[in-house]
C-alpha cells in the first residue's frame, strides 16, 4: 500500500553561489558515531604533513588521477519544494516493513511463518543487488555530464536511505528468525545483509539526507566521480568528513578470509593510523563479502570496508576534527595591506585559510570566494575574529579572493598531493607514499 505522505519534504538543491557555512547535526544513524571534537580552532599557525613535525600523512582512499571522471564543489542548501518523493521513498519502505513483520507474526502455522521469512530474506539480498547497480547508474551519470551535482547527492541519499530503512528489516527479520521454533536462519547470512547495506550508506549520504529533512541548514560538498567509484567531502560541526567508495577494488570471494585478514589490510593501507590507534573493533565473518574495521585514532576516526575477494580497503569514512587535520605548505599573497595565506591540502581536503593585516599582523574579518582559476568563484564564509576560515579545496588550481572593504587580495593555490591508499586504477599495486593529485578542474 502507498503510503500518503503526512509533510511536506524540503527540497535539496545546488548553488555555486551560496555562501552558507556548514551546520550539521549528526545523521549517521546507521554509521558509528564521529568522534567528539572541539570548535573550530583558533588562528594558531596549521601543522604541516612533515614527519618530522607531526608524524607521516593520514592516507585516504581515493579515485586516482588517471580515473578521475569530473569533480564538482558547490553548496547544498535547503528550499521549500519537490522533496516529497525522497520523504514518500523511505515512508513507503518504513511501512512495507511493518506489513511484513505482522504478516510473518500472524502466520497460521510454523511452516508458512518460515516460508514467508526465507522469502523476506531473499528479497532484501535482491533489493541490495538492485540498489547497487543504480548506484553505479548514477555515478555513471554524474561523471558523463548528464547529471547535476545536486541530482546526484539527492539519488545517493535516495539509497542511502533506503539501504537504512532496509537494515532495521533485516534486523526485525533477524529478530523474528531467532523466536521461530525449529528453524533458523544463518547468523552469518544476516551478517553478510548489514554489511552489504552499510556499504551503500555513508555519514555524507546520510548527511545530505539531513538537509532534504531540512534538520540541517546548508554545507559545501566535494564530489569527485570515476568508473564506479565516488568521493564526497564536506565540513560539518568542526569536522572533515570523508567517503568513499571504489568499486573496482572489489572482487570475487575466494573462501579463506578472515577478520584479521581485515585488519592486516587495513593496518598496511593505513600505517599512520595504525600507528596512532587507540581502539579498534571490527564486524564481519568467513562467509561475508566484506568485513568493517573502524580505529579511533588519535586524530580522529576510520572506517574501513575490506572486500574478501581482494583483500583491499574499497569503501572508506573518515573523521578529522579540524584542530587534528595536517595541512601542506602554506602560499601566501599580500595586496591592498591585506595578507592571504592558504595552509594548503589536497582536492576535496579541508584547507585553512588565514587573512591578517600587513601594517599590524591583526586578524581581519572579510568574506572569501574561491573558484577555479578564470572562472566563477562562490562565496565560501568570512573569515571571523579570527581571521581564519576552513573551506573545502576544489580539484585543480583554484583562485582565493578576500574582499574587506574597498580592499582586495586574491591568491592562486595548488593543491597538494592526495596521499592516496591505491595509486593504480583498479588498485593493482599498492602506493607505498606514493601519491597522486587530479588536476581535474572543478565544474
Amino acid at each position: 500500500m502507498r503510503a500518503v505522505p503526512i509533510a511536506l519534504a524540503l527540497l535539496l538543491v545546488l548553488s555555486a553561489v551560496a555562501g552558507a557555512v556548514p551546520d550539521a547535526a549528526d545523521s549517521d544513524r546507521a554509521q558509528p558515531t564521529a568522534p567528539a571534537v572541539s570548535a573550530t580552532p583558533a588562528a594558531t599557525p596549521a601543522q604541516t604533513d612533515d614527519p618530522n613535525v607531526n608524524g607521516s600523512k593520514i592516507n585516504v582512499l581515493g579515485i586516482p588521477n588517471e580515473a578521475t571522471d569530473r569533480s564538482t564543489l558547490e553548496t547544498e542548501y535547503v528550499e521549500l519544494g519537490s522533496g516529497l518523493s525522497f520523504s514518500t521513498t523511505t515512508t513507503d519502505t518504513r511501512l512495507a516493513t511493518e506489513s511484513i513483520v505482522e504478516r510473518i507474526e500472524s502466520a497460521e502455522t510454523t511452516e508458512v511463518r518460515q516460508q514467508y521469512l526465507l522469502q523476506e530474506v531473499s528479497a532484501i539480498e535482491q533489493r541490495i543487488v538492485s540498489l547497487r547497480a543504480e548506484q553505479r547508474g548514477v555515478i555513471a551519470s554524474y561523471g558523463r555530464g548528464e547529471t547535476s551535482p545536486r541530482r546526484l547527492l539527492y539519488d545517493l541519499a535516495l539509497i542511502d536511505a533506503e539501504a537504512r530503512e532496509l537494515e532495521r528489516r533485516r534486523a526485525r527479520l533477524q529478530s523474528l528468525s531467532g523466536s521461530t521454533p525449529e528453524f533458523s536462519i544463518s547468523s552469518s547470512r544476516f551478517g553478510n545483509i548489514e554489511l552489504e547495506l552499510n556499504t551503500l550508506t555513508g555519514p555524507i549520504r546520510g548527511h545530505a539526507a539531513a538537509v532534504l529533512r531540512g534538520e540541517v541548514k546548508s554545507a559545501r560538498f566535494f564530489v569527485q566521480s570515476g568508473d564506479n567509484s565516488i568521493t564526497l567531502g564536506v565540513i560539518r560541526d568542526g569536522t572533515y568528513v570523508r567517503e568513499t567508495y571504489r568499486g573496482p577494488l572489489r572482487g570475487t570471494n575466494d573462501g579463506g578470509f578472515s577478520l584479521g585478514d581485515a585488519v592486516n589490510a587495513t593496518e598496511a593501507a593505513y600505517p599512520t593510523i595504525t600507528a596512532q590507534r587507540l581502539r579498534d573493533d571490527t564486524l564481519g565473518n568467513p562467509d561475508s563479502d566484506s568485513a568493517r574495521v573502524t580505529i579511533e585514532h588519535e586524530r580522529g576516526r576510520l572506517v574501513s570496508f575490506v572486500d574478501s575477494g581482494s583483500r583491499r580497503v574499497f569503501k572508506e569514512y573518515q573523521y578529522r576534527p579540524l584542530d587534528q587535520v595536517s595541512t601542506g605548505s602554506p602560499t601566501s599573497a599580500v595586496k591592498d595591506g591585506l595578507r592571504l595565506t592558504a595552509y594548503r591540502t589536497y582536492p576535496g581536503g579541508p584547507v585553512r585559510l588565514q587573512l591578517n593585516s600587513t601594517d599590524t599582523d591583526d586578524p581581519v574579518d572579510a568574506q572569501i570566494t574561491v573558484g577555479p582559476a578564470g572562472g566563477r568563484s562562490s562565496v565560501v564564509g568570512t573569515t571571523g575574529s579570527d581571521g581564519s576560515l576552513w573551506t573545502l579545496a576544489p580539484a585543480g588550481t583554484y583562485e582565493v579572493t578576500a574582499i574587506d572593504g574597498s580592499s582586495v587580495v586574491l591568491l592562486t593555490v595548488e593543491p597538494t598531493a592526495t596521499p592516496l591508499v591505491y595509486g593504480t586504477v583498479n588498485g593493482s599495486s599498492e602506493s607505498d607514499g606514493t601519491e597522486t593529485v587530479s588536476p581535474t578542474p572543478t565544474g
